[in-house]
């Protein structure tokens, strides 16, 4: 060595070395601190340093050793070499738990780890309050009790910086609820007549959709639909939410604000008025007009109100207030918005997923109560967010009384005449039989299917076993709006929007090299979900 003293970083190697000749060999022991290092008895010392503890003096004995092991002469000694710590952030190495339920009496005990140098200093807080002696970085509480709740973080410096951990949000492991059932209405509007299509709400609902199934929800899941669809929906699902029921009712589309909130279905007009929409008074109205258990109403959309140059007339309307009224006081009810009063709400073209609901499907079906679940939306958002985007500020308002957690468990119980009828009407299975083309003496199988989970007005039909034919598809009777899709690398199947039963069976048609062989009628209106039937009577 050059010279006597070394600084190194944590995590780098440490190599030093020294070269003695004689006969025999001579053997070599390195030492830290005057104490042997164990196996390191080459001359040449190769460490990784990742502790503070590696610091200080190192030097190598050298010795000559008979085979008998008699030493030849007395052992040498090189000369010292100060190793000292490159002074270094903290890091964190490990998080206290974000959720933790404990019953009473427990003991309660969560930790962090950090490295740095000098050592980190730890210092741990509940609910921004200093805990005073409890400076290490395990936190541990003997009979933990209602009086110790509440979000625990520990603030963790040395000479170089400081980090705080994330929030560690601990309660009490209250009694469990159960549900009747559970009940979601999820609806995407994307595809409007007369306004800005929207990219994102079809695979928003769909993921939030697919999430509530996972933990027992009963989803009632549509897209595109009309004011009086929406309306027909909204009734199907209020007429289920009966006593000891959970509902959910997810909206993700075009909305605006005007005094309250309002969903603006597609077939809004250019220059709409509040009763081209569904006010969410309304909304509730006929939620808990049977006293359900829970209510959650998630709206995805701007709250932003309409330009008085662009549409005049909303501002003179008179609005029409919807009451609701309830048997009982309820006041399990939560009102989350995926941003606040007069503030627009963000779709990213070069994402799959809108912001909301990008971040809502990262707790929605956790087992957290239901109000940590928007809690923790509205600070995965404020983290991410930058730029323009932080002018969507996620809401919520609620009235909880209970622990409710969106992942309680069902009683098992004889269903209700309203849940009864509710599985009737959402009850959908893959369809497959034969049709005739008699005029080509063909014939084929057609399965019905629904083109994309969990969605029940979008209904795919294949036709299998005409492998070197082409398949055309035609609505029997003529639509205010086209709703049947075929494209061209799909040459044997389609699919169809809100198929009505009153528009008569499909036309499918058969043909050979550009010339039609045969065709024949389709009638699908016993395949598909009976919902469908009453949201667009």
């Amino acid at each position: 060595m050059e010279r006597d003293t070394l600084e190194i970083a944590l995590g780098q190697h440490l190599r030093l070395s020294c070269k003695a000749t004689g006969i025999p060999s001579p053997s070599y022991q390195w030492h830290r601190d005057n104490v042997e290092l164990q196996e390191q008895q080459n001359c040449q010392l190769d460490i990784v340093v990742n502790s503070c503890d590696q610091a200080g003096e190192y030097k190598c004995k050298i010795s000559q050793v008979t085979i008998d092991g008699e030493e030849i002469m007395p052992a040498l000694l090189t000369r010292s070499v100060f190793v000292n710590i490159s002074r270094a952030p903290v890091v964190m190495q490990q998080q206290p738990p974000a959720f933790l339920e404990l019953k009473e009496g427990e003991d309660f005990i969560i930790k962090c780890i950090a490295h740095g140098h000098p050592e980190p200093h730890y210092q741990w807080f509940r609910d921004n309050t200093r805990l005073e002696d409890e400076t290490s970085n395990i936190l541990h509480i003997k009979q933990f009790s209602s009086r110790h709740e509440g979000k625990y973080h520990c603030y963790i410096s040395n000479d170089v910086n400081e980090v705080i951990t994330q929030r560690s949000h601990v309660m009490l492991d209250l009694p469990r609820e159960k549900a009747v059932a559970k009940i979601a209405l999820i609806i995407a509007n994307d595809n409007y007549e007369y306004h800005t299509c929207l990219e994102t709400p079809k695979n928003d609902a769909a993921k939030i959709g697919n999430l509530l199934k996972e933990i027992g929800f009963k989803v009632i899941c549509l897209v595109n639909l009309s004011l009086q669809q929406t309306k027909n929906a909204l009734k199907i699902f209020g007429e289920a939410l009966t006593e000891g029921v959970y509902g959910l009712f997810y909206y993700a589309g075009h909305g605006f604000k005007m005094q309250e909130s309002y969903m603006l279905a597609i077939d809004a007009p250019e220059s709409y008025l509040r009763r081209d929409a569904i006010c969410e008074s309304e909304l509730l109205a006929v939620s808990l007009k049977n006293d359900p258990a829970l209510l959650v109403t998630i709206l995805d959309m701007c709250q932003t109100v309409p330009p008085k140059e662009c549409n005049p007339d909303i501002h003179n309307e008179i609005p029409k207030v919807e009451e609701y009224k309830s048997r009982r006081n309820l006041r399990n009810l939560v009102q989350a918005y995926s941003t606040s009063s007069h503030r627009p709400s963000y779709e990213r073209t070069t994402s799959k997923y809108g912001l909301y609901a990008t971040h809502l499907s990262k707790y929605i079906s956790k087992n957290i109560p239901v109000t940590k679940v928007f809690e923790e939306v509205g600070k995965s958002i404020d983290r991410l967010l930058k730029g323009a985007e932080r002018n969507q500020i996620p809401m919520f308002a609620l009235t909880i009384t209970k622990p409710f957690r969106l992942t309680d468990a069902i009683y098992k119980r004889d269903l209700s005449p309203a849940l009864d009828r509710l599985n009737k009407l959402i009850a959908f299975s893959t369809k497959s039989f034969e049709i005739n083309f008699k005029q080509a003496g063909l014939s084929a199988r057609v399965v019905i299917s629904l083109f994309m989970e969990p969605y029940l007005n979008i209904i795919k039909i294949s036709v299998c076993n005409l492998d070197d034919l082409e398949v055309s598809f035609y609505n029997s009777v003529p639509t205010k709006q086209n709703n049947l899709f075929q494209t061209a690398s799909a040459k044997q199947e389609c699919w169809i929007h809100n198929p009505q039963i009153c528009q008569g069976p499909l036309v499918v048609s058969v043909s050979k090299n550009g010339t039609r062989v045969g065709a024949t009628l389709l009638h699908i209106k016993n395949y598909i979900p009976l919902v469908l039937e009453s949201i667009n009577s």
